[in-house]
């Protein structure tokens, strides 16, 4: 099945807002919200005390679950060292942790609170033990400098046009599909509507593709049909005027008027100008040209010759002939379509 671009496109876009709805965050981002607090400066041992009372505050939210309020957690610090530069510390993280309102912090908060005070125990641990930079070995300074000199290094450029449009277009996108995923909870008939909508979309535009493509084989099966119809009027109608072109060759020009004369009805009635019919006379064929004047004209013309010579018996000449074949070229070129 071939769909238009347009409609590969729309399809994609509701399959992905389909799934957005039906996604469910198995895990919270323990990453601090945006508008971080602000830092308030402390000593060494004040970071070491604020880290005792969140350990105390994990230990409690692990107890009762009203003692889980992220306001508890405090300010983010910015530790000032006896030696080096103030570093700052956030906790983000464990305010997200402590929130309850999201379902999916409160299904795994017993885990999570083990991996929190275990951050923290981690944290006054690097207070006591610090982590010093041991000095480079000179093998490993030959093997930094030859990676920092290698060809990805040398030029530092922005990112592209692309790149940036596509980095917004991903930003809009999750955000649209992040918006979805909480309206799904909200509402989860919205899924069933959104898939039912999309089988259904699906299903018409399968109908008019079918549709359209039996159109287009019914007009070029007319034209193909008409173009068939069209040689056979020529290759019938010829017959005739061959024929008459014998008689007219041999003298016999009562013959000849008579063929050309059924020369022209042949085409009238392969071009579905007349009915055929072996009863009708000349003249009831003229009554059902009385709309067609450019046809009934000529015709008339070469009707009335015709009768005189083929049923009157009057003496047929060449220019009997010659007007026959001038009736029937005229009676040709409007059938046709064409200038003769």
């Amino acid at each position: 099945m071939i769909f238009s671009q347009g409609a590969r496109r729309w399809l994609l876009v509701m399959a992905s807002i389909g799934l957005g709805l039906c996604a469910r965050a198995q895990m919270p981002a323990l990453t601090p919200p945006q508008g971080l607090p602000s830092l308030q400066d402390v000593s060494v041992e004040e970071y070491r005390h604020h880290l005792d009372q969140l350990r105390g505050l994990v230990a409690d939210c692990g107890r009762v679950v009203t003692a889980c309020n992220p306001e508890s957690v405090g300010n983010d610090d910015r530790v000032h060292p006896l030696q080096g530069q103030p570093y700052a510390v956030r906790y983000g993280w464990l305010r997200t942790l402590m929130d309850d309102r999201d379902p999916a912090v409160h299904r795994s908060r017993t885990e999570l609170l083990a991996q929190a005070e275990q951050r923290l125990s981690e944290q006054e641990e690097d207070l006591d033990h610090p982590k010093s930079a041991s000095p480079l070995k000179q093998e490993d300074r030959v093997q930094r400098d030859r990676v920092l000199a290698s060809k990805e290094f040398e030029v530092v450029h922005e990112y592209s046009w692309r790149e940036r449009a596509s980095a917004w277009l991903s930003e809009k996108l999750a955000r649209i599909f992040g918006g979805a995923a909480s309206l799904g909870r909200i509402a989860p008939w919205l899924g069933k509507a959104l898939e039912w909508g999309s089988l259904l979309a699906a299903i018409t535009l399968l109908v008019l593709w079918i549709y359209r493509t039996l159109d287009r084989q019914r007009t070029a099966l007319g034209k193909l049909t008409g173009e068939v119809s069209k040689r056979e009027a020529i290759e019938a109608s010829r017959a005739w005027a061959e024929l008459a072109q014998i008689h007219a060759t041999n003298g016999e020009w009562r013959d000849a008027v008579h063929c050309l004369y059924w020369a022209t009805i042949v085409l009238l009635e392969e071009r579905r100008t007349l009915r055929r019919s072996d009863t009708r006379t000349p003249r009831e064929v003229l009554q059902l040209l009385v709309v067609s004047p450019q046809l009934r004209e000529p015709l008339a013309a070469q009707t009335v010759a015709f009768e005189r010579i083929w049923y009157g018996f009057a003496q047929a000449t060449q220019e009997d002939y010659e007007s026959a074949q001038q009736s029937y070229r005229s009676v040709k070129g409007v059938a046709m379509g064409a200038a003769i």
